[in-house]
């Protein structure tokens, strides 16, 4: 099977979607990996996914978490920061890049910090790669509907870091880089629907910005 005995690197596995591909990997529906490596900046929620994938001896969905205190290992790093990343990627037959600043207003007000994520950070896994001795077998981005015609700074990063990626082909004859976009997420982390349960919950009015607004969500 495609992943059976790959040691896997999720560079931005503590995010919502590097959760869901961890649990999804943990099931070994693609094959069994030797290794998971949940690799980001936040120790604290690298503590909780420790507490909740490690140690939940007595969950009711056990059987698809067996043997995964042997499967996930946890590294602090920042796909800003190279030599953090390169001592990640050495240890990887294939990489997730999961790690992006993805909350559209944040990236408007704060657009270089967005470059240097979704952009300088897929350069630094080329470049990482590309300089690798053991280069990774496979490079999978994630990215978004949003980067096809982007109208706001998420969407053109992310569109900039598929460029670099898809070019990284032609430097890396080892590697192959591949990516994939998905849309709006219902209820993941930073999304609106979070925010809509808690204002019900507390009684308060659910802030609509335009009543003629229509959104559109995966499920």
């Amino acid at each position: 099977m495609l992943l059976e005995g790959k040691r896997i690197l999720i560079a931005g596995g503590t995010g919502s979607l590097g959760k869901a591909l961890v649990t999804r990997l943990l099931t070994g529906e693609m094959g069994r990996p030797s290794k998971i490596i949940v690799f980001s900046r936040d120790e604290a929620k690298q503590h909780e996914m420790r507490l909740e994938y490690l140690q939940r001896w007595a969950a009711t969905d056990e059987i698809i978490y067996q043997n995964s205190k042997e499967l996930l290992t946890f590294r602090i790093g920042d796909i800003r920061d190279p030599f953090s990343l390169s001592g990640a990627v050495r240890e990887a037959d294939v990489v997730f890049n999961a790690a992006a600043m993805k909350q559209v207003p944040t990236c408007e007000y704060f657009p270089f910090e967005a470059v240097q994520t979704n952009i300088v950070g897929a350069q630094n896994l080329v470049r990482v790669i590309r300089d690798s001795d053991t280069p990774a077998e496979l490079v999978v981005g994630i990215s978004t509907d949003k980067a096809c015609k982007p109208i706001n700074v998420m969407g053109m990063t992310k569109a900039v870091q598929e460029r670099i990626l898809i070019q990284a082909n032609l430097e890396c004859s080892q590697t192959r880089f591949v990516c994939v976009r998905y849309g709006n997420v219902v209820a993941s982390r930073g999304s609106v629907v979070p925010l809509f349960l808690d204002q019900i919950r507390e009684g308060r009015p659910v802030t609509i910005t335009l009543k003629e607004m229509t959104g559109f969500c995966s499920v």
